[in-house]
């Protein structure tokens, strides 16, 4: 039972996510903003492997693996991305009405877990992945700039 209540707690909390991210967004036009967000998102990916290959040290054949590896998730994302759509936009309808029905939403998100277990999976596929492509000290340092990160 105990882990049933923990994947429901963490499946409520992405979903709250899902809900409000787009939320956050209701003022400014979808359709420019997204053009905009699909660019600096490219940029940041951009200057984190920038980053982590100056703090690294990684190689050229790192650097073309890891880019690759990206590529490939991205392109699993984006095959569930149209799962994703539909669910935000069931929610919104939910969220619309004039009262909240909590069963419908335990309903809605319970026929999407495939999906978010999905991504999930693509997730943690590309960072162990990730990690293969680096040496053992490159790991390490990845390790600790990691836990650095964390304290913050």
């Amino acid at each position: 039972m105990r882990i049933t209540f923990k994947n429901l707690a963490i499946a409520t909390s992405l979903c709250s996510v899902l809900v409000l991210a787009p939320v956050s967004f209701a003022g400014s036009g979808h359709s420019n903003h997204q053009g905009n967000h699909d660019r600096s998102d490219q940029q940041m990916t951009e200057k984190k492997l920038a980053k982590l290959s100056r703090k690294l040290g990684l190689t050229e054949s790192q650097q073309a693996e890891i880019k690759a590896l990206k590529a490939e998730e991205k392109t699993q994302m984006q095959a569930l991305k149209p799962a994703m759509k539909a669910f935000r936009e069931q929610v919104k309808t939910l969220m619309s009405a004039e009262s909240f029905d909590e069963q419908a939403f335990i309903q809605l998100q319970a026929s999407n877990q495939e999906t978010f277990a999905a991504m999930a999976l693509i997730k943690v596929k590309s960072k162990f992945a990730m990690k293969t492509v680096l040496s053992e000290e490159q790991l390490e340092k990845f390790r600790s700039m990691k836990h650095k990160r964390s304290r913050r």
